[in-house]
């Protein structure tokens, strides 16, 4: 509702985008909706680049990472066919890593908030790690990824080229992992940032 509103009324208050490009570096953190990791990623971050060929439409490039750490206490584990079982704790690590070309439509609300909607695709490189006693499972693969999100750009003075980022989005992958039992990769994540508009 609310981006509907903005939409109705952006144009007129569009400041001048056409030709601009942005760049930006985000602290991002993601909340696993998965069951291999549950507890979030604080170390994750993000790096984008945007062009904007209208006033409102702008299209570029996003690589952003997550690490996600969490211990598991003792369980038993049975493998795909229930022959063989397993009672340890475990240390699990996931590292994400998602390269997407975006598109973004960008609006106008008053002289320092310009919100905008986007969507990334693009492909998902992945590492997944468990540690029990003296041994460890890896394995490493890529997916496909999609990322729509919501957010804004913050002007921190009136003619500086400085912006504060605020986004939200979510995260779903195609990656794989038989022996974890991982049929995709999805997650929500939040970032907050900067960057420099010219």
């Amino acid at each position: 509702m609310i981006i509907l509103a903005i939409f109705l009324t952006g144009g007129s208050l569009m400041a001048q985008n056409k030709g601009a490009n942005f760049f930006g570096l985000s602290w991002e953190v993601a909340f696993p909706a998965g069951d291999f990791v549950t507890e979030p990623s604080l170390l994750g971050g993000k790096g984008e680049f945007r062009h904007f060929f209208t006033d409102k439409i702008a299209a570029g490039v996003t690589l952003a990472w997550n690490n996600y750490d969490e211990y598991v206490s003792q369980k038993t584990y049975e493998n795909a066919d229930q022959t063989q079982a397993v009672t340890t704790d475990m240390e699990r690590f996931v590292f994400n890593m998602p390269i997407t070309a975006d598109v973004f439509c960008h609006f106008k609300a008053g002289k320092r908030f310009e919100p905008y909607v986007g969507l990334g695709l693009g492909a998902q490189y992945s590492s997944q790690e468990a540690y029990y006693n003296i041994y460890v499972s890896e394995e490493k693969n890529w997916g496909f990824v999609a990322r729509p999100q919501v957010g804004t750009l913050i002007s921190l003075q009136p003619a500086s080229p400085t912006r504060l980022i605020l986004a939200a989005g979510y995260n779903y992958a195609t990656n794989k992992n038989e022996s974890f039992r991982i049929d995709n990769q999805q997650n929500f994540w939040i970032s907050i940032g900067i960057g420099w508009k010219n």
